[in-house]
């Protein structure tokens, strides 16, 4: 929404700030209050979408400190996009798996405001068509354990069609061709960490599933029209 970020992380103006204040973040499960009546929805992509389904109800119940959070997230090439790059060639990405956008990828901004938390965010490009996993690590800000955090984020996507949460650790396939984001957590005792993962769906929950998802609602239409909750594995 700060139109002043734009150079830093853009590498451009934004070409329409007078508009920033009319558009209504598109991630339902967490701001869907103000999609009701929104005339522009932002939809968010991937990245930004698995780090704070993973991130926000802790930050929001106040378990986890809000800085210096790391977000470790890794990509199928769908990712990013259609257009011919070396990085995306199936000889270059095949058997590979690489970092990129270190310290300075333009989704960062995006992540913070969405989150609530200032984040270190390190994208991967990992060998498979598509799907993505974040997975996020916090310091806790009060004493807590792994049932707690799994208890919140239970809490904060009861009713949600497409969010699971469970003990098992999430997979990007289970996610395949459906809107869903797959989460988890845990409390390590032993470092004091907080890990919260999510995976989904890169071109689903992540893209144009997401944008179906927003008009759904923005249309009054059932939210799951036209959208799928079962991936197509296992």
């Amino acid at each position: 929404r700060d139109a002043a970020a734009y150079p830093r992380w853009y590498g451009h103006d934004h070409v329409a700030p007078e508009l920033l204040t009319e558009f209504v973040y598109g991630l339902p499960e967490l701001f869907r209050p103000s999609l009701g009546s929104a005339r522009l929805v932002a939809a968010p992509g991937c990245y930004p979408t698995a780090a704070a389904l993973a991130l926000t109800p802790l930050v929001r119940a106040g378990v986890i400190e809000a800085s210096g959070v790391i977000v470790d997230a890794a990509s199928g090439v769908s990712g990013a996009g259609r257009k011919l790059s070396h990085t995306t060639h199936f000889n270059t990405a095949d058997e590979d798996f690489t970092a990129y956008g270190l310290l300075n990828h333009r989704h960062t901004p995006e992540i913070e405001q969405a989150s609530g938390a200032q984040v270190l965010f390190t994208p991967h490009l990992a060998p498979m068509n598509r799907g993505i996993l974040a997975t996020c690590y916090a310091r806790p800000a009060t004493e807590i354990h792994t049932d707690d955090v799994l208890e919140i984020l239970r809490d904060a996507y009861a009713g949600e069609a497409f969010v699971v949460v469970s003990d098992r650790s999430p997979s990007t396939k289970a996610t395949l061709g459906s809107n869903c984001a797959h989460l988890t957590a845990r409390v390590d005792p032993r470092t004091g960490w907080v890990v919260s993962l999510c995976a989904l769906d890169n071109l689903v929950k992540g893209a144009s599933g997401q944008a179906v998802q927003c008009a759904n609602i923005a249309l009054g239409l059932p939210e799951t029209t036209g959208l799928s909750t079962i991936g197509v594995y296992p």
